[in-house]
């Protein structure tokens, strides 16, 4: 397994590298998660990762991938801003829990994540550009928060974002809403009802 060894926005208008630099961190992140990283991975090179992450955190407290999301096209700037945002705050959340001393190497990683935690990108689980397939999107937020363990940090303590805390509830309200409701079939038949209950779970509800 090949993963990237630090975090760096780019300029640039080809979608591919684009979105390499989005599945780049997200790779990161899912082996980190999941426990596949190599063994050449350690806490170490963790942190590394982490520092270039922090290095290149936006004025707003939040991360792209993108020097200039803002001039992205709006399903762009959906994967560039908003799920690199949640996947960087993901990181260095769960970066925390499982190797708080080389977290603690880290300078500013604490200010990051609460720059992270309160900046509007993070809370915004609205995909109107995905019409019929938001709840897709929504759900697909939701586990990443949930691979760093954000959704139980906000849950055990509001005050650290309030306006994620609030963002978070009404997630998890909507998704059971269409569970009761028995909306759960997306565009072309497919039923989401277990993606859904996944998403709650990962979610703490």
């Amino acid at each position: 397994m090949i993963l990237s060894r630090n975090f760096k926005p780019i300029d640039d208008d080809d979608y591919e590298r684009l979105a390499a630099v989005s599945g780049r961190l997200r790779s990161v992140l899912e082996a980190f998660a999941e426990g596949t990283l190599p063994p050449e991975y350690g806490p170490k090179q963790l942190a590394l990762y982490a520092r270039t992450l922090v290095e290149h955190q936006r004025f707003d407290g939040s991360f792209a991938g993108h020097v200039r999301p803002e001039e992205l096209d709006a399903d762009v700037r959906t994967d560039l801003h908003r799920f690199v945002t949640w996947a960087a705050l993901a990181f260095l959340c769960l970066l925390k829990t499982r190797h708080p001393e080389a977290a603690a190497e880290v300078e500013g990683l604490e200010g990051a994540v609460a720059g992270a935690l309160r900046t509007s990108v993070v809370s915004d689980f609205a995909f109107p550009e995905s019409g019929p397939a938001e709840p897709v999107q929504q759900v697909e937020a939701a586990l990443v928060l949930a691979s760093g363990g954000v959704p139980a940090l906000i849950k055990a303590a509001p005050a650290l974002a309030p306006e994620l805390a609030k963002a978070l509830k009404e997630l998890a309200e909507g998704f059971k809403k269409r569970l009761e409701e028995k909306d759960t079939l997306l565009v072309g038949g497919i039923d989401y009802a277990p993606l859904y209950l996944q998403a709650l779970e990962a979610l703490g509800e």
